[in-house]
C-alpha cells in the first residue's frame, strides 16, 4: 500500500497511479519482440522477456512520479508526461539490469537479477534494449522544437550516470579526500538519472533556466539516500571489506567505513547521518525554487528519507 503523500495536493495520487499505469503500458509497448516467440518454452530467452521480467518485479517508480508530478505542475498534456516518466524509468532501470551484472548481485527485489536468470550475455542486451526504448520514448514528444535539447541533456545525464559508475568501481585516489570522492561517485551515479524526469518536465514546459536548481535537488537527495542505503548496509559491507581479495572486481564503498578511518568507528555512522541531513536540508531548499511547486514531490519524498534515516540509526544503536 503506497503511503500518503505528506506534502503534495495539487495532483491527486489517483491522478498519479492512472498516469503511472499508462507509464507501465508505455514501456511494455517499447520494449515488447518485434516477432513472435518460437514457442512458449523460449518466450522470455529474448532481451524483450527479460526486461520485462524486470520490470514486472515492481519497484517505487520514483523517477517516474517525479516526472510525471512536476510535468502536471508545469501544464504539460498528459502524453508528454507519460513520455518523460517512461524515459527517466527506462534509463534507470537500465542501469540496475548493468549494475547487477557489474556487482554480481544476484537478487533484487525478491527474485533472481537479470543476469541470474538468463545469463551475462542477455543482460547486457536487455540494458541495452531499455536504454534504447528510452529515447524511443522521447520521440513521441509534442514539444518538437525543444527536442534536440531533450535529446542532448538526456545523453549529458546518462553520460554522467556512467562516469559514476566507473568511478564506482574503482579504488579512491588516496591522494584526494575520500569524503569528497564518495559525494562525487554518489551525485554523479544516482543523482544523474534521478533529476533527469524533472529537468525534462522544466526543460519541455519552457523552464529550462530552472535545470540546474533542480539537477543540484537531486544530487543532494542522492548523496542522502546513498548514505542511508549504507547505514543499512554496514553489517554485510564491512563483512565484504574484511573478506575481500584481489581479484574482486569492485571496491567496497560505504561512507560509514570511509569515516571510521578519520573519526573512529563510535562517530562515523553519527557524523554520516549528518551528512545525510545536511543534504537533505539543501534538497529541500532548493526543490521549494523550483517553478509552480514543481518539486513538492521531492520534498514529500525528503520527509520520508529523514524517516528512513531515523530508522537506520535506531537499528544499528540496537545492533
Amino acid at each position: 500500500m503506497s503511503r500518503p503523500l505528506l506534502y503534495v495536493t495539487e495532483v491527486s495520487p489517483a491522478k498519479l497511479e492512472s498516469l503511472l499505469d499508462d507509464v507501465q503500458v508505455k514501456m511494455r509497448v517499447l520494449t515488447q519482440a518485434l516477432t513472435a516467440p518460437i514457442d512458449d518454452s523460449k518466450k522470455l530467452a529474448t532481451a524483450s522477456g527479460a526486461l520485462a521480467y524486470h520490470l514486472g518485479a515492481g519497484g517505487q517508480r520514483i523517477r517516474a512520479k517525479l516526472g510525471l508530478y512536476a510535468s502536471c505542475m508545469l501544464g504539460l498534456n498528459d502524453s508528454d508526461a507519460i513520455c518523460i516518466a517512461a524515459c527517466a524509468e527506462l534509463l534507470h532501470n537500465a542501469s540496475l539490469i548493468h549494475d547487477d551484472l557489474q556487482d554480481g548481485d544476484s537478487i533484487r527485489r525478491g527474485r533472481k537479477t537479470v543476469w541470474a536468470r538468463y545469463g551475462k550475455n542477455l543482460a547486457i542486451c536487455t540494458g541495452d534494449l531499455a536504454l534504447s526504448a528510452a529515447y524511443g520514448a522521447l520521440s513521441q514528444l509534442s514539444t518538437l522544437d525543444k527536442l534536440p535539447a531533450i535529446l542532448l541533456l538526456v545523453h549529458q545525464r546518462t553520460r554522467l550516470a556512467i562516469a559514476g559508475q566507473c568511478a564506482d568501481l574503482c579504488e579512491l585516489d588516496p591522494l584526494e579526500d575520500p569524503i569528497d570522492q564518495y559525494l562525487s561517485i554518489a551525485k554523479s551515479k544516482s543523482g544523474a538519472l534521478l533529476g533527469l524526469p524533472l529537468e525534462l518536465a522544466l526543460l519541455a514546459s519552457d523552464h529550462g533556466y530552472c535545470v540546474t536548481k533542480a539537477q543540484s535537488a537531486c544530487e543532494d537527495f542522492a548523496v542522502s539516500y546513498q548514505i542511508i542505503d549504507d547505514l543499512q548496509d554496514l553489517p554485510s559491507d564491512a563483512e565484504r571489506a574484511q573478506n575481500r581479495s584481489s581479484n574482486d572486481a569492485a571496491p567496497v564503498l560505504n561512507i560509514v567505513l570511509l569515516l571510521q578511518n578519520l573519526v573512529g568507528d563510535a562517530d562515523a555512522s553519527c557524523r554520516a547521518a549528518e551528512i545525510a541531513s545536511e543534504h537533505l536540508a539543501r534538497c529541500e531548499a532548493t526543490a521549494l525554487q523550483l517553478p509552480l511547486d514543481s518539486g513538492l514531490l521531492l520534498l514529500h519524498y525528503c520527509k520520508l528519507m529523514r524517516a528512513t534515516l531515523n530508522d537506520a540509526l535506531t537499528l544499528l544503536e540496537a545492533s
